[in-house]
């Protein structure tokens, strides 16, 4: 004889979801292409990668403090969103081993990490001195 089922709890519906979207197929992606630094002709520029939610509310704020100081950092990094809501992406996360955010990560031309903020909201100031510390490679 069978056994009753279980309701489906809160808990039990986040396992699944889990489940599903760890098993789901991932796809890769190109390394960002890269730009020419304007005060060393021919030297590449490391692009700063941020990984987001583009629903959540700290994402949101951290995509605001980008955007806003945009002048500061643009001439020493460009930008990459990595996002939770595009399939593509999920390799990233994974290439990368975030599993919290916001996150930035600083990035070379090769695609090797330079550096690697702290998970959360990141002041302007604290993403540029990041980026003026670390050198290009």
């Amino acid at each position: 004889m069978r056994s009753p089922r279980k309701p489906f709890t809160r808990s039990r519906f986040l396992l699944a979801l889990l489940a599903a979207v760890v098993s789901a197929p991932l796809a890769a992606t190109a390394a960002p292409p890269a730009a020419a630094k304007p005060t060393v002709p021919g030297a590449p520029k490391p692009t700063l990668v941020f990984f987001m939610n583009p629903a959540g509310s700290p994402c949101q704020t951290q995509d605001g403090i980008l955007k806003a100081n945009r002048a500061q950092w643009e001439p020493l990094a460009t930008l990459r969103y990595v996002r939770t809501d595009v399939a593509a992406d999920r390799e990233v996360f994974n290439q990368y081993g975030v599993r919290s955010l916001p996150n930035l990560i600083l990035v070379g031309a090769d695609g090797k990490e330079i550096h690697r903020y702290s998970p959360g909201i990141q002041s302007a100031e604290t993403i540029l001195s990041g980026i003026r510390e670390k050198p290009s490679r």
